[in-house]
């Protein structure tokens, strides 16, 4: 399932089998050619891919190549994603970076102000995926009360993911080799990771 509650747009999409999967969507965005004279027409996903690294977002990895994702601590498919880039960050040189929002239910904006304030946010975005309660779809995080300052960045980085076409958790962005964007939507599986990253510079 993908995690949605903007405007009334309506998602037709296949579920596939086993609980906590997720529908991936990739899209490749090569973008209208243009005269050397004219200005680029960026689309909204390239607009937020150039625009993301000023949102609020925690780095998991030290390596070369930056993946930005949008994830709701309480997303079952962020939390499968979330899984399944465990042997990709060394492996690939990857630098994750994660962009809490508050989406998908009541507790969400508490659990995503949990991570962020926390002393050490990416020890509490693990402690939170690692301990997801896939019964209750929730994070294993407990709420904390959000700043001002706090939720302010949560917001913004809503309104960023806001700014993409079908805005939904889990969203990954990246460059790619030849510095075209890749969209993926969606908790794709191992073997679908290895080939998408096989587009990394």
């Amino acid at each position: 399932m993908l995690y949605h509650r903007w405007h009334d747009r309506t998602l037709d999409m296949t579920r596939t089998a086993g609980p906590g999967f997720a529908l991936a969507v990739i899209a490749l965005l090569l973008g209208s050619p243009v005269s050397p004279a004219a200005e680029p027409v960026r689309t909204p996903t390239e607009s937020v891919l150039a625009t993301v690294p000023q949102a609020t977002w925690i780095a998991e990895g030290r390596g070369r190549h930056a993946v930005y994702i949008f994830f709701d601590p309480n997303c079952p498919a962020c939390q499968l994603l979330y899984r399944n880039l465990r042997m990709f960050i060394e492996s690939h040189d990857l630098q994750l970076r994660w962009i809490p929002v508050a989406v998908v239910n009541a507790t969400s904006l508490g659990k995503a102000a949990a991570i962020l304030q926390a002393p050490e946010p990416l020890v509490a975005l693990r402690h939170n995926e690692e301990r997801y309660h896939g019964e209750a779809y929730s994070g294993g995080i407990e709420e904390d009360i959000p700043t001002a300052e706090t939720e302010q960045k949560l917001r913004a980085n809503e309104r960023l993911l806001n700014r993409l076409d079908i805005p939904v958790v889990p969203t990954m962005l990246f460059a790619d080799k030849d510095r075209r964007t890749v969209l993926i939507q969606g908790a794709l599986s191992p073997l679908a990771l290895r080939k998408v990253f096989a587009r990394l510079p």
